[in-house]
């Protein structure tokens, strides 16, 4: 991997320099010969007085490291005694997946709920020499992190999430988008549960007498019941979507479906398996035919949709008669 030229490398390499007690008290031209050994292209002296003055800063922007100058010795030194910008023996790779995971966490910080985790992610970004040069291009040029583009819902979990902890009943005012129909539920909040950058609530609904998934940028209100609930033990969280695509339940039992996808969507299918039970039954020159275990549900119609005239659904009739339907009306509007 090639070394980058960068402030990040070199208060690194500074670092190591400055708790390196065989060889104490680095000049300005030490400390440069050595970040010129490391990284590509020659390093000045006057870069490192910059880096020097900048580790120096207090965080987030810094380390608040200890940096002194020695008349006596004519080097520099850690006025602090065990002092590190880092206690971590990390590989550069290494430092690159913890840069990205803070990154990737730092999304995630103006979710009213995870306010509190946001002094520890800038933490993160600054102990684990995250930060980025100012001549360097902005972290987003060279990586992108996908973000959803939803914005209402999020508020709604520092309401449910007491009341899921507590086994409080919480009162919901839900848009069921499919019915076109506003509804209030009174539901026991079992899960919080993040997918593709939507949360949704999984909750015991007793007027239905089942667990029901609700989508929180469609809830209009929730008020909490400060009531403990008895404990139900018939919910578990790793199966309980098991037959699911996606996120939504099913109220039918689960159905083996078999699907004919052609070239060059079966590759893609290879790739990303539209469900964890999908497994190849046949595979012919223009194509392959899968098999899985599923509940047929709007986000499965929907996968099946997107390929449009490259998939076929073998079985079961149901789901054909569905996807014919839906295929209908949608001819219908360019008549």
């Amino acid at each position: 991997m090639p070394k980058l030229k960068s402030a990040v490398s070199r208060h690194k390499i500074i670092d190591s320099c400055l708790t390196n007690n065989l060889k104490p008290y680095p000049t300005l031209e030490d400390l440069a010969k050595a970040c010129s050994k490391k990284i590509r292209g020659g390093i000045s002296t006057s870069t490192i007085e910059k880096d020097i003055r900048q580790m120096k800063l207090s965080q987030p922007n810094g380390y608040d490291a200890p940096i002194e100058y020695s008349k006596i010795n004519k080097g520099y030194f850690y006025a602090e005694q065990g002092f590190s910008i880092s206690d971590l023996k990390l590989e550069d790779h290494e430092w690159d997946g913890l840069r990205y995971a803070a990154n990737l966490l730092h999304q995630y910080s103006h979710v009213t709920i995870f306010k509190d985790f946001k002094q520890a992610i800038d933490k993160i970004n600054t102990r684990f020499n995250l930060l980025m040069d100012l001549e360097e291009e902005d972290f987003d040029k060279f990586i992108q992190f996908e973000t959803g583009n939803a914005t209402s819902g999020y508020d709604w979990i520092g309401i449910i999430l007491p009341a899921l902890k507590n086994r409080w009943i919480t009162k919901i005012r839900y848009e069921n988008i499919y019915k076109k129909e506003v509804k209030d539920y009174s539901v026991y909040p079992k899960l919080l549960k993040e997918h593709r950058n939507r949360w949704y609530l999984i909750g015991w609904v007793a007027e239905r007498n089942d667990y029901l998934t609700f989508a929180l940028d469609r809830i209009q209100d929730v008020e909490t019941i400060e009531k403990v609930q008895k404990h139900r033990f018939d919910f578990n969280a790793d199966n309980f979507l098991q037959h699911s695509v996606g996120i939504m339940e099913s109220e039918t039992k689960p159905s083996k479906v078999v699907l004919s996808i052609q070239d060059p969507y079966h590759k893609l299918i290879q790739l990303e398996p539209i469900h964890a039970s999908q497994k190849l039954i046949k595979q012919t020159k223009v194509g392959i035919d899968i098999e899985m275990t599923v509940n047929i549900n709007h986000e499965l119609i929907n996968r099946i949709l997107a390929m449009g005239a490259f998939c076929k659904v073998v079985q079961p009739a149901a789901l054909k008669k569905q996807i014919k339907e839906s295929l209908l009306k949608t001819i219908a509007h360019y008549k």
